[in-house]
């Protein structure tokens, strides 16, 4: 089904503001790690990466509750303005102190857009358009967060460490503005006293992923993949360094190659079927692809090996991440949506911290070649084990629906 002029309108103007403030918040975050590091060494950077995260995992129940109970233009368009006003001060302050607490503050009022503006795309774009407006605003985000460290990074070699943050809060203060020009919005009305007392539950979001015989594996295999994935992310600066014997650009190619693989997937997908059965074979297909790719690139004697590997598994992982997030909309109720994304958002949150953290440990036991090599193993071998069990239910779900209808 095309979409009407105003839902293109509103689409766009999402994709652009949440580009937007991926694209500030990526030159923010490499200004802060080069702030903190000559400081603190590495204890500042673990500090700040906590401060970014943790509150996606702690208050996810009340940012998903707040989400589904509060009109969407009204709640995004003051955590914008409360977001400019927190990167102007992190800006101006140039203390440790300072800066973590800030960045705390900031990562709280991010924890609350997030699932507010994810839950207000099927609102725009309507149930039968999801896949495809998905595609786009994963496309967009991935496209920021590959330009953002490149732009920080020469920001802050240019004119300074403040000018960058300066720059984020501008952005902030265009996305609140751009949100109040969408047409649409999110008003969340429960229809009944059912539907009222299941929408004021805080952990209903959970307790949907969990219930749902389809998402349940998909989101488990999803975990294990992000978890090896985070790994392998701690040891490929040292697997193109020091095994390869790469100069840092390379490295920087790396992730520049990943990011473009993502951005193709991600409009690639879009245009596919958004079927139930369908989606879900997706994301197990490409989550195997990317195990395989990673398990080559381990395998690899020269960096030039890497590159169009590393392309081929940002396009799995473009399909796959808006497969996920089309099914979790179109099997969740919109009144459930916000809590949906808020859960989905502190469960991988999670995984990213423990990953992170077990990274440095995996990397004092065992060479980066095999860090890629088990990882990528480790990736396939969840998507290939719990990937039957997904595809059953769903087929299980599907006939008796058409059964349903026959009667």
């Amino acid at each position: 089904m095309a979409f009407t002029p105003l839902q293109r309108r509103d689409l766009r103007l999402l994709a652009g503001l949440r580009g937007v403030t991926y694209l500030g918040d990526s030159m923010a975050l490499v200004t802060l790690y080069l702030r903190l590091a000559p400081i603190g060494h590495a204890w500042a950077i673990a500090a700040l990466s906590i401060a970014g995260t943790l509150p996606f995992v702690v208050l996810s129940p009340l940012a998903g509750h707040v989400v589904d109970h509060v009109p969407a233009k009204r709640l995004l368009t003051r955590l914008g303005l409360a977001e400019a006003v927190i990167c102007l001060g992190i800006g101006h302050w140039h203390s440790m102190t300072a800066t973590l607490s800030l960045m705390l503050a900031l990562s709280t009022c991010v924890a609350f857009s997030f699932p507010g503006y994810s839950a207000l795309v099927p609102t725009i774009a309507g149930e039968d358009n999801v896949s495809r407006a998905q595609g786009l605003m994963q496309a967009v985000q991935g496209g920021a967060a590959v330009l953002g460290p490149i732009t920080g990074g020469l920001l802050v070699g240019w004119t300074g460490q403040s000018w960058p943050l300066f720059l984020d809060a501008t952005c902030y203060l265009v996305a609140a503005f751009a949100t109040t020009r969408l047409h649409h919005d999110r008003r969340p009305s429960p229809t009944n006293a059912i539907e009222r007392l299941e929408s004021g539950k805080m952990t209903a979001g959970v307790l949907f992923l969990w219930n749902d015989r389809l998402l349940r594996p998909i989101v488990l295999t999803t975990l294990v993949f992000l978890f090896t994935l985070n790994i392998i992310n701690v040891g490929e600066v040292f697997f193109v360094t020091v095994t390869l014997h790469a100069s840092a650009i390379y490295y920087g190619l790396l992730g520049a190659s990943f990011g473009l693989g993502l951005v193709a997937g991600s409009l690639l997908a879009g245009k596919l079927d958004q079927g139930h059965v369908h989606l879900a074979r997706r994301i197990f297909l490409a989550i195997v692809v990317v195990g395989v790719m990673f398990g080559l690139v381990g395998l690899a004697t020269r960096v030039e090996y890497i590159y169009p590997l590393m392309v081929v598994a940002g396009v799995a992982a473009g399909i796959a991440r808006v497969a996920f997030m089309t099914l979790c909309t179109v099997r969740s109720a919109e009144l459930l949506r916000g809590r949906v994304f808020a859960a989905v958002e502190a469960i991988f949150t999670g995984g990213q911290i423990g990953a992170t953290a077990l990274g440095g440990l995996v990397l004092s036991l065992v060479a980066p070649r095999t860090v890629f090599q088990v990882g990528g193993g480790v990736a396939t071998l969840s998507a290939v084990l719990l990937g039957p069990l997904a595809l059953r239910a769903s087929s299980t779900a599907h006939t008796r629906e058409l059964d349903n209808q026959g009667d």
